[in-house]
């Protein structure tokens, strides 16, 4: 058996913040202004640093004198989870300034940037995707066959309206919306899916179990990322009422008062922490102003948030998180470059870099280093199960993709769009665990005869006109369906490619959309006949396996192969062939061992399988991002990972920013 534990740090400091929660907020921390008096940096902080009143924000210190809030010992838990700071001990008060330019990015600042809270969590350092460590659980227990993980959650633990948090709203979570019937489309439980869905049992108000029907091997890495991050986030005692396995006296009627069209539609819309003000949530703030509401989304402190810093301080330091959406990124840029957005936490593009950091000490600011998890700018995904039977016959011809792949000139869009930065590069794990350099560096070569032989082995030769005739004796033409509003680098990379595909008789038609169009033409349905994102994945592969086999939808050089692993009843589901199915396999057998150097083994054959099948195109290693920090805000590192699994900024700690001019 297994035991996995934080670090109790806590309860020499508790019986201090007791002795000194009703003291006058003139004795509380600093506010932000340098007047008011800062906390006492990391190294000078001594034994009396909490009984001088250094325990809560002065607003909230003023509330419990004012009755309007109990104490700061009965609203924190048994065991508060100590938080190291990254520079020095910081001040209450301030507002993080932050924009967005796209609705889907706005979006996912609930698990970004305000509540990154999961039962174990990444670490700050993250070392390739392996190390969680103890978050809203304090420890685990692991059956030595991986089949049974008992969770010991934050004994006083409680939700911001001030009610317990207990096992009994991870079982509802589970339950009632991870595999509920209706819900389970929204839901995305793959990572508490092993052999089917897992037993879950409240043992008491502060222990949970998950029971798998076969080992997970992946199981605490799975709860760090962020399709469970509803695991944590469903107050019981609130969302019985908008659901009808709980709810059979007006449950019709809170409906029809909604205006939506079911009890699913209202169950998402009131457990949504970016819409919903009345959600109770385990997050430092909560939303006041929510999305949709102007310009502005508004998240405020919680009085009831469990963190506190070494000194026994009560995080977070910062009272206001402040999201504007804009109209487009070139405003981000502008907006950080004038020293107006606190922490942005990727800003401009390849371009910009030099004047960003050039600029930085007339905009009052310094940049941060953020290391892409991303393995490649650009993956060129040819649809093999698009719906048009004749393209799906050419995709599905892996020297058709070898020929185009040749056709590319790698470098010339590596020194033209991204201004030299990089290496020419395919799908591939980065991690020096899995790299594999001739996976890495297959057909990157750019060679235009060597592209026609492997094209004209693929059977579609060339007309009087120069145009490669398909088996429909049509010329072959190819439609990328792209969200030309995510990355302002795709355009002209793809016009570049265009031209390369046309050289070798492939027409390429380039169709921009909106992100939102493209979820829904690609990922949802899977239409598209090809399509390009930046490929994710690089470090950790075990977790975002869609770009090395078809995992779920998201695949897009085969949507309906994954949706055949995920569920082979799926009405969009194909079986898929040899290849695909033996990765499959693999991958199944990574998550029935809790053995390390197996799933290593394993991932690497599956691997090798990748370098045989080549599902997809890339381009080249993406550079290096650059963050923009004010130089009003501390305490946030100078360099971090940015990435999907590991949601950039918050396993950083966010809470632990802080601001002081």
């Amino acid at each position: 058996m297994t035991t996995l534990s934080s670090t109790n740090r806590w309860s020499l400091l508790l019986a201090l913040i007791s002795a000194c929660a009703l003291l006058a907020a003139a004795c509380s921390p600093g506010t932000g202004d340098d007047s008011a008096g800062a906390l006492p940096d990391e190294e000078e902080a001594g034994d009396d640093a909490i009984a001088e009143g250094q325990s809560q924000a002065p607003e909230l210190a003023e509330m419990v004198d004012n009755g309007e809030l109990p104490p700061l010992e009965e609203r924190l838990p048994d065991e508060p989870l100590v938080v190291d700071v990254v520079d020095r001990i910081g001040v209450y008060g301030g507002t993080w300034r932050r924009a967005e330019s796209e609705v889907t990015e706005l979006e996912v600042t609930e698990r970004r940037h305000i509540g990154y809270e999961r039962l174990f969590n990444w670490t700050p350092e993250w070392e390739g995707g392996k190390e969680t460590t103890p978050n809203v659980a304090t420890d685990v227990e692991v059956n030595d066959e991986g089949t049974e993980f008992t969770f010991s959650l934050r004994e006083g633990m409680r939700w911001s309206d001030g009610e317990p948090f207990t096992a009994d709203d991870i079982v509802f979570a589970v339950e009632d919306y991870y595999f509920n019937d209706d819900l389970r489309a929204e839901a995305d439980p793959r990572h508490l899916d092993s052999g089917g869905p897992p037993e879950v049992e409240a043992v008491d108000d502060h222990t949970v179990r998950f029971t798998f029907d076969q080992p997970h091997g992946l199981f605490l890495q799975g709860v760090a990322e962020w399709a469970t991050q509803k695991l944590t986030a469903l107050p019981r005692h609130y969302l019985e009422q908008f659901h009808a396995d709980y709810n059979d006296d007006n449950l019709d009627e809170l409906v029809e008062e909604s205006g939506l069209s079911s009890w699913v539609d209202l169950f998402l819309d009131k457990s949504d922490a970016m819409r919903n003000p009345d959600l109770p949530v385990i997050y430092a703030w909560q939303v006041t102003q929510p999305f949709g509401e102007g310009n502005d989304v508004v998240f405020e402190r919680n009085p009831y948030y469990w963190k506190v810093d070494p000194e026994g301080n009560q995080l977070p330091y910062i009272d206001e998180h402040v999201v504007r959406l804009v109209e487009e990124s070139e405003v981000i840029k502008l907006d950080a470059m004038n020293g107006e957005l606190d922490f942005q936490r990727s800003v401009g593009d390849p371009a910009d870099r030099a004047l960003i950091m050039e600029n930085a000490e007339q905009g009052d600011y310094r940049t941060v280093t953020m290391e892409p998890d991303h393995m490649n700018t650009m993956a060129i995904h040819l649809n093999q199960t698009t719906p048009d039977e004749t393209k799906r016959e050419i995709f599905q011809n892996k020297d058709f993709r070898i020929g185009l792949s040749h056709a590319i000139d790698r470098q010339e869009i590596i020194d033209v769009v991204y201004f030299g930065q990089g290496e020419p590069f395919q799908i591939a794990a980065t991690s020096e665990l899995f790299y594999n350099e001739e996976l890495a560096k297959q057909y990157t070569e750019y060679d235009v005869d060597l592209a026609n032989e492997y094209l004209d082995d693929a059977g579609y030769e060339m007309d009087e006109q120069g145009r490669r005739i398909g088996p429909d004796g049509e010329p072959i033409s190819i439609t990328v369906d792209y969200a030309n509003d995510v990355n302002n680098s795709w355009t002209d990379a793809l016009e570049l490619v265009e031209g390369y595909w046309e050289e070798v008789g492939v027409d390429l038609e380039l169709n921009g959309m909106s992100r939102s169009l493209h979820t829904e033409r690609v990922r949802e349905n899977g239409e598209h006949e090809a399509t390009v994102w930046t490929g994710s994945g690089g470090l950790v592969p075990f977790m975002q396996t869609h770009w090395y086999f078809p995992s779920t939808a998201a695949a897009d050089f085969a949507s309906a192969w994954g949706d055949w692993y995920l569920n082979p009843d799926d009405p969009n589901a194909e079986e898929p062939p040899e290849g695909p199915r033996r990765q499959m396999e693999l991958y199944d057998e990574i998550l029935r061992t809790v053995d390390e150097d197996k799933q290593v083994e394993l991932m690497r054959e599956l691997l090798e399988i990748l370098k045989d099948e080549f599902y997809s195109i890339g381009i080249s290693t993406p550079p290096e991002g650059l963050g923009v920090v004010t130089n009003r805000m501390h305490n946030v590192p100078d360099h971090m990972y940015n990435s999907t699994s590991w949601p950039t900024p918050g396993p950083t700690n966010t809470i632990q920013y802080f601001i002081q001019e």
